[in-house]
């Protein structure tokens, strides 16, 4: 391949590729799955291997993504399940190699602004088919998640939740119609996540990622804001029926009526999930059991002790799964992780790219309490693919 066609793909290719994966992102994942496939391929055979890692090396969020990569490679090792089972359970977390791939190619302003955009015209478009399917203008048939589009309702929700948030800024730093059209856009997908689809990891998004927004806005000037946040939440769940037969509403009455064999319940489950993730951990809180080995070790557990399930393939908590599967090690990378990129946000060369990957931050760790987001295809693309696109403009101080 000539120099020619390697700093074409390398400069031009590769980068709207990648602006295509932000707006796929929202989409099925088979979409998705064919054009981060070509970024992949066309990544591998384009060259200019120097200059790439040479910016992945400088890159602090780059490489503690390979690193929490590799350690997951680690614990195949020492891993007891199959191999055909914990290598698959592995490349779940190929994902966080995006993030180095892209802030090796993603180099200039137009391209990352083009990224976010991206995704938040997706989003648009789930909003459009999910009020479509509400209004019965496109035929939906009810699974109980809500008017879903392209994902579940946890997936849905999480990604909306971050829009919601992302819209917040645009509304505040814009004016006259534009300021009106993000507001509307705003109550849309709110009015979307609390109503319309019931996955209780967004609604909480949503309300955080809402008072993270008022405080970073408007810091100790925004207590009356926060005031007046709880004030209209309270108010809207008056005024709204619905609302009174919200899942996150009904959380503690579930794990209060919650058993194993004879009622069930969702919020139940969850508790009994993570009771039985540390006991697992305990086992070997070092090291962990191994890459994979979860599922294994739940089943053994479930044949000694009443549980709702026989087989679990994760705890719905990414930290007790990271912990379980590499103990304490794993959980102090995992952290470290999310460290580095959150003072990695101070360090990149706009505010607007601060601000949203704070927000995706934000996002996926308070999710990781609820669900396991790295694992989860959509979820962990979401965050690894944005991430990517924002840490590519890290500079270090000395180079600011």
């Amino acid at each position: 391949m000539s120099l020619t066609d390697q700093n074409k793909i390398n400069g031009t290719v590769l980068p709207w590729l990648v602006i295509a994966a932000c707006f796929a992102v929202s989409m099925k994942t088979a979409v998705f799955s064919i054009i981060i496939g070509v970024f992949i391929i066309l990544w591998l055979v384009s060259g200019q291997w120097e200059a790439k890692f040479k910016r992945i090396a400088s890159n602090q969020g780059a490489v503690i993504a390979i690193v929490l990569f590799g350690l997951y490679g680690i614990g195949l090792t020492y891993s007891e399940a199959e191999w055909s089972h914990k290598l698959s359970w592995w490349l779940k977390y190929d994902k966080l190699l995006y993030i180095p791939m892209i802030v090796s190619i993603m180099q200039t302003e137009k391209h990352r602004k083009y990224a976010v955009n991206a995704f938040i015209l997706s989003s648009i478009l789930v909003l459009t088919i999910s009020y479509s399917k509400f209004l019965h203008i496109i035929p939906f048939e009810d699974v109980g998640q809500g008017y879903i589009a392209f994902r579940n309702r946890i997936a849905q929700s999480i990604f909306m939740a971050f829009t919601v948030y992302l819209m917040l800024h645009r509304a505040l730093n814009a004016k006259g119609s534009y300021r009106t059209t993000w507001l509307i856009l705003i109550a849309l997908a709110s009015i979307n996540i609390l109503f319309m689809v019931n996955g209780r990891t967004g609604q909480v998004l949503l309300i955080a990622l809402a008072l993270w927004f008022i405080w970073e806005a408007w810091g100790l000037k925004s207590i009356k804001w926060f005031a007046l946040t709880l004030i209209g939440g309270i108010l809207v769940y008056q005024a709204a029926p619905s609302m009174h037969q919200s899942r996150l509403l009904d959380i503690k009455q579930e794990i209060t009526a919650h058993n194993s064999v004879s009622n069930r319940t969702s919020a139940g489950e969850r508790i009994e999930f993570y009771k039985n993730a540390l006991i697992i951990i305990a086992k070997n809180p070092i090291l962990g059991i191994g890459t994979g080995s979860f599922e294994n070790e739940y089943r053994k557990l479930a044949k000694t002790q009443e549980t709702s399930r026989d087989t679990v393939p994760n705890p719905h908590n990414q930290f007790l799964l990271t912990t379980a599967e590499l103990g304490a090690i794993g959980l102090i990378t995992l952290m470290c992780f999310w460290f580095v990129h959150w003072r990695a946000t101070y360090q990149l060369e706009k505010i607007q790219y601060q601000i949203t990957f704070r927000g995706l931050i934000l996002t996926i760790f308070i999710g990781s309490f609820f669900n396991s987001l790295l694992l989860d295809a959509g979820e962990g693309r979401l965050y690894c693919v944005i991430a990517g696109v924002l840490l590519s403009a890290y500079r270090k101080k000395e180079d600011a």
